[in-house]
């Protein structure tokens, strides 16, 4: 009989697309060629991604697509029609045209995204609005009002952010900047000005003491702490950020999607424009057809996890199929490295993300009327989370040597039960090769024991949660790969590796 070998396999780099199968499989034998509701995660291994829950089991009423959310306060402040709400959980309540909020008579105006900046220039948070249409709103916890004092150049504005004691507002090529510590005082006395640019501000994003503002083909960075002192320098004249609502900040960098993919403001800085730049590479084709798949794109950062996610969104999107990027920034020797994976089912037109003391809020919705909290449960809100990996392709030392398999040590952490089909393909699933069936593995967890099947057969175990799982192969092939599957609602579970038990043939 011939002897049997070990081949140890760790789940890390993520999901990798731009590589030849036979490159991949064995310069990268821990990564992905699918990985749907799978994160990298920073503890190591690959875990299935937590999932959405509605923030109120009530809609907000109206019709059409939810304009804008932003968290106020630990609540959530949506925009829906013409009209502003809000919850902490148990009911909207709009703020426009609503007297106990002074606001009577007064509604947003336009049709396109609402975005939300929040200053505490005085004793009380406040959250400021704008529409794209007309002038800027205020809401301060009590009052909801418009800010009648704004400029022409500040009337439709479609972006704000608050730097440096200033309100900066955003509106085709002219950026406008308050009084400091003013979000009413827009006269050049007091301080406020206008910058103009060649192109159409897309984002304005504060970074390490400066603002930072993406063009359709220009970044430009604003120091200073006031118009005694601004300065207005380009990072880079000849790559812009042309799809608004990409740029956030994540491990000390800005992540934004540029023309060709996603790119770290810093590398993009730091090389002068250079590929080097773009981080997005390992998935470069996936990130093509996920570009030009979305008519319009949102994104937000999970802190704890230092992962970025780009949401797209079509109107074709059913919720299933929905699409996203995500990306886990892991510190190596040097700088930091991106692992990619892909998301299903996460249909935002808009979202956001904040922290407020230690609890984070993410919020996102679209046209159905309610405003949903990512990383809430184990299901898209009651429907299970379909997750899948699909292993490269590993030649196991000798793409040219036949294999025998058979055992698997596969190595999970789970936060409980749960289940995965296992599915085997060898020699990339050419005609003619006969492939083994499928395998369920799976846990059920009870206060007593612990059941699993994770062979041909059905086994027992006792005790605490089973986190390492015997696995009978059969078959061999030169090349082998492994899919994992599921669909259910268990909560989250990580692979974080596997022990390939096998015997080498001969060769071809």
């Amino acid at each position: 009989m011939d002897r049997w070998q070990s081949f140890p396999v760790e789940f890390k780099g993520g999901l990798i697309t731009n590589m030849s199968p036979l490159q991949q499989g064995v310069n990268a034998p821990g990564s992905a060629t699918v990985m749907r509701n799978f994160e990298p995660s920073v503890d190591g291994g690959y875990r299935r991604i937590e999932g959405y829950a509605k923030w109120d089991s009530a809609a907000i009423t109206g019709s059409g697509y939810i304009r804008g959310v932003a968290e106020f306060e630990q609540t959530a402040v949506a925009a829906r029609g013409t009209s502003i709400y809000q919850s902490g959980g148990s009911g909207w309540t709009e703020l426009t045209d609503n007297a106990s909020y002074s606001s009577s008579g007064i509604n947003i105006s336009g049709s396109g995204k609402v975005r939300f900046a929040k200053h505490h220039f005085g004793s009380n948070d406040v959250l400021i609005i704008v529409d794209g249409d007309d002038k800027p709103y205020k809401y301060d916890g009590s009052t909801f009002a418009q800010i009648t004092t704004a400029t022409g150049d500040v009337d439709g504005s479609t972006h704000v952010a608050n730097h440096k004691n200033h309100l900066f507002f955003a509106k085709s090529t002219t950026l406008s900047f308050s009084a400091p510590f003013s979000d009413t005082d827009f006269t050049a006395a007091s301080g406020a000005g206008t910058i103009v640019f060649d192109n159409a501000i897309t984002d304005l994003i504060t970074f390490r003491e400066n603002l930072f503002v993406f063009t359709e083909k220009t970044i430009h960075v604003l120091n200073g702490s006031s118009i005694a002192d601004f300065q207005l320098q380009p990072v880079t004249l000849d790559i812009g950020a042309p799809y608004p609502d990409t740029a956030q900040e994540i491990g000390g960098d800005v992540m934004f999607l540029g023309p060709d993919g996603l790119r770290l403001l810093s590398a993009t800085e730091r090389n002068n424009d250079f590929g080097l730049a773009v981080v997005s590479k390992l998935i470069q084709p996936t990130m093509t057809e996920f570009v030009a798949q979305s008519t319009l794109f949102s994104s937000v950062v999970i802190r704890n996890k230092s992962q970025y996610r780009l949401l797209g969104f079509n109107a074709s999107y059913t919720d299933a199929s929905a699409r996203g990027i995500l990306g886990t920034q892991f510190s190596e020797q040097g700088g930091a490295s991106m692992a990619w994976a892909e998301t299903r089912g996460i249909n935002a037109y808009v979202a956001t993300s904040s922290m407020r003391d230690t609890d984070e809020f993410i919020f996102f919705a679209n046209d159905d009327g309610y405003v949903y909290r990512m990383e809430d449960g184990n299901s898209f809100n009651g429907n299970n989370i379909v997750a899948t990996i699909k292993t490269a392709p590993m030649a196991i030392t000798d793409p040219a040597t036949r294999k025998g398999f058979y055992k698997m040590k596969l190595f999970v952490d789970p936060q409980g039960g749960f289940e995965t089909t296992m599915s085997t393909e060898y020699d990339y699933n050419q005609a003619g090769t006969v492939q083994p069936s499928s395998i369920t593995v799976s846990n059920t967890a009870s206060p007593a024991a612990f059941y699993g099947t994770a062979t041909y057969a059905t086994s027992s175990y006792g005790g605490n949660l089973q986190y390492i799982f015997d696995i009978q192969l059969q078959g061999s092939a030169f090349v082998v790969s492994y899919n994992f599957e599921s669909s259910n609602d268990d909560p989250p579970y990580s692979f974080d590796s596997m022990i390939i038990q096998y015997a080498q043939y001969g060769r071809r």
